[in-house]
């Protein structure tokens, strides 16, 4: 009589054949894995530093002309952001300067302690103390129009009589030893390298406003972007 089943040999060769199948789509599964975690951690990784430069752009382009400055060797960049801005009128007789604002303010209006107002600043000594700014803490507008007028009687003028205001507490930006990059202490982003990032300030000339270099080598594991990005300061004197 015969019968029908599987030889040892037999079973044998069909694990060893559907062994090496699993393995390939083991294989080929733990393949497409790592490509897709690869590729969240790289989107990651470029939306991480997309936010950090648009927010740094947003804040240096509405920062007070010529207000920044560079310490630490280059890793901290600290500036004045403006609070408001608009045009000013010299007054001969009176010795004093009569100035608007441009952004909705509800009158009558009382700047707060810690508020300067600057004209034609070129330098960051003209946001101190040397006459180009004076602290307009406490000064009202007027009761019959919406203008401020305050004595003041700078060295130069500018040539569109603009001014900007700004409180006296500055924004610095770091980028720490533990590779964070930190507002005024806050951190922004994590993951970049402090050793191949910096920031460079390129003065203004005659044919362009001034420009701040972000040179910023973003990590993630193995995963490396460098990013080397100009923001101009669009306000001028």
């Amino acid at each position: 009589m015969r019968r029908n089943g599987f030889t040892l040999i037999e079973m044998i060769v069909t694990i060893v054949v559907v062994a090496i199948i699993f393995l390939g789509i083991a294989g080929f599964v733990e393949f497409g894995t790592k490509g897709y975690t690869q590729t969240v951690d790289r989107q990651r990784l470029q939306n991480q530093a997309r936010f950090a430069i648009e927010k740094l752009q947003r804040e240096i382009s509405h920062a007070v002309p010529n207000s920044f400055d560079l310490v630490s060797n280059n890793q901290c960049l600290s500036f004045y952001p403006i609070e408001y801005a608009g045009f000013y009128a010299r007054r001969e007789d009176t010795g004093r300067i009569e100035f608007v604002v441009g952004n909705e303010l509800e009158y009558p209006h009382t700047f707060p302690t810690g508020t300067r107002l600057v004209i034609n600043p070129s330098r960051m000594a003209d946001l101190q103390n040397n006459g180009q700014s004076v602290s307009i803490a406490e000064i009202k507008s007027s009761e019959s129009d919406e203008f401020f007028s305050v004595t003041m009687n700078p060295p130069s003028d500018s040539a569109a009589n603009r001014h900007f205001i700004y409180r006296t507490n500055k924004v610095e930006y770091c980028i720490t030893s533990d590779d964070e990059l930190r507002r005024n202490d806050i951190v922004v982003t994590k993951g970049i390298d402090s050793t191949q990032s910096e920031f460079r300030f390129q003065d203004t000339s005659l044919q362009r406003g001034g420009l701040i270099h972000l040179d910023f080598l973003f990590f993630s594991g193995d995963e490396r972007s460098y990013y080397k990005h100009d923001v101009q300061v669009k306000n001028v004197p």
